[in-house]
């Protein structure tokens, strides 16, 4: 054997030997004793947390039935009522609001939404417009959307309700009565 092979493995064993030494003094260490690491723990409790609640009224009411007037309406005529849309919870909260009529007369009429406007005579004063003329089928018809927001505990919007009965309105609708429903549905948070 060269002088330089027996130098390359001692050079080896060396190498092995310090890494199997080195693994003795961990598992060692381990075995014997701890790095003495010092703990400490603590545990709080919140205090009371609740969650808000939403509320959506039409005219004070969660079911509200309400009249327009004029009634004995003619084509070309119209019949009007301002309804307060209110918001009685706890957060503020944005809205939308739709249209729908399961009656021949309710779906021949069209309607006309005016936000902060006054009835009279069956027509919506002056205010914001929301609509003109859309339509009433018998699906659900949205004629507002993202209004709002109304402010927690007391927000209130008034809308005029318009509804209108056309200049060439069947004359099958003539002497009937019917019923649209609105929906208010109100959304809060994210």
């Amino acid at each position: 054997m060269t002088p330089w092979l027996r130098a390359a493995g001692i050079a080896l064993i060396s190498r092995r030997f310090r890494a199997l030494l080195s693994i003795g003094m961990v598992i060692g260490i381990s075995v014997v004793g701890t790095l003495a690491l010092w703990s400490n723990s603590v545990s709080t409790q919140s205090g009371v947390f609740t969650t808000a609640t939403i509320n959506i009224q039409a005219d004070a009411s969660k079911a509200a039935s309400f009249a327009f007037s004029p009634t004995g309406l003619l084509p070309g005529q119209s019949a009007a009522k301002v309804v307060a849309v209110t918001n009685t919870g706890t957060a503020a909260f944005s809205y939308s609001a739709a249209v729908q009529s399961s009656s021949a007369l309710g779906q021949g009429m069209t309607l006309t939404v005016v936000a902060g406007a006054t009835a009279t005579n069956g027509v919506c004063g002056t205010g914001t417009s929301v609509t003109t003329g859309t339509a009433i089928g018998a699906g659900a018809t949205t004629f507002a959307s993202n209004r709002g927001p109304l402010a927690a505990t007391n927000g209130v919007e008034n809308l005029c309700l318009q509804l209108n009965l056309p200049i060439g309105a069947a004359a099958g609708l003539a002497g009937t009565s019917g019923t649209v429903l609105f929906t208010f549905t109100a959304t809060a948070g994210v």
